[in-house]
């Protein structure tokens, strides 16, 4: 996946940081297990602001409350609204945010690290390793355990570091799954997915909202319903031409088809006069909308993997990453490979999966 060029500089620019602070800062001896029961709180360190990311934790924070259910756990994000997708699930005690690229803001910086200063935690998790931000929290957190994900760019001082890219899971959201281990907590046995337990309420929230649309629109309400989001980072977002052509085969083969586009800051006017449109700020609302539609589709993307944490029906059309890697878990969504398939097949895929129950 191509990069802009502001990225790659400040990716260099972190990896000598990161190098030279690699030799400066002392090592400790690296400790193999922690006792779960003394674990009562636990600091997960993600200062990330794409929701994808943020999303592939739920599989490690659902299995340590089950696990360890009286465990409490912070988060630190670099989003609060993409944060407070996890904020209502059960074992979270409080999502806070940190300014992006740490090193970029001194004085938010110094405020954000005093303030997890003030908590003593039991356990520090910096899931994405070699991140300078990450380190920098997890240097000043206050934790009696201190665990990551090795990385060459890792200079931080760490009790537990565990080697990445294990034969377990191949998949990035199950990845994190890895730090069970320094707690001698079994891995699952059958592969979890993304999940952030939306409430009762929420996905009445979603059906309501997706209800009142179609009677906007004078559709009945046994209609199949596709939504649709159309934006991606980079090279991995599909062109409108690609999408427009997409629905109009797709309504050609059936018209009874309904298209919601999911409109967003960057996508703020629908694709075309025959897609119906929906936006919602509330992040956990809008994966209840999905969970309402018969079938979400999208790139590979943030609100795909929140289809998928909301348990909808998910297509994802994938043309530049790994789809082993960052591909719709669960096993009744697809990923296909648009570079390998022409648009018409696409098409069947979408009906395919439409159709599946």
């Amino acid at each position: 996946m191509k990069l802009p060029l502001h990225v790659i500089i400040r990716k260099k620019i972190s990896f000598i940081i990161s190098a030279v602070l690699s030799v400066l800062i002392p090592k400790n001896k690296k400790q193999t297990y922690v006792d779960k029961d003394e674990i009562k709180t636990i600091l997960l360190i993600r200062p990330n602001y794409r929701i994808g990311n943020l999303l592939f934790l739920t599989p490690l924070i659902n299995e340590l409350q089950r696990n360890l259910p009286d465990t409490k756990i912070d988060i630190v994000v670099g989003l609060r609204l993409a944060g407070k997708i996890l904020e209502p699930l059960p074992n979270v005690n409080k999502i806070i945010d940190v300014p992006r690229e740490l090193l970029l803001h001194p004085y938010q910086m110094y405020r954000a690290v005093k303030s997890l200063h003030k908590t003593n935690y039991d356990l520090a998790i910096n899931v994405s390793g070699g991140s300078t931000s990450s380190q920098i929290i997890a240097m000043f957190t206050k934790a009696k355990h201190k665990a990551s994900f090795q990385n060459k760019k890792l200079w931080g001082n760490f009790t537990h570091v565990q080697i990445r890219g294990t034969k377990t899971y191949r998949h990035m959201g199950l990845e994190s799954l890895e730090f069970l281990r320094f707690l001698n907590i079994p891995l699952p046995k059958e592969e979890p997915n993304l999940d952030i337990k939306l409430s009762q309420d929420e996905l009445q929230a979603g059906h309501n909202d997706l209800k009142n649309l179609l009677q906007e629109h004078h559709i009945n309400d046994d209609a199949k319903v596709i939504a649709l989001f159309r934006n991606a980072r980079f090279d991995k977002k599909i062109s409108d031409e690609y999408w427009n052509e997409w629905v109009e085969k797709l309504l050609h083969q059936n018209k009874n088809i309904v298209i919601v586009d999911i409109l967003s800051p960057d996508i703020t006017s629908p694709l075309n006069d025959s897609v119906l449109h929906y936006q919602n700020k509330d992040l956990r609302i809008l994966g209840a909308f999905f969970k309402a539609c018969d079938l979400y589709v999208s790139a590979d993307t943030g609100p795909m993997h929140l289809a998928v944490a909301s348990q909808a029906k998910v297509l994802a059309l994938f043309n530049k990453t790994d789809i082993e890697v960052y591909g719709a878990l669960g096993e009744n969504n697809t990923s296909v490979d648009i570079e390998q398939h022409p648009l018409n097949e696409i098409v069947e895929i979408t009906l395919q999966q439409l159709s599946k129950i």
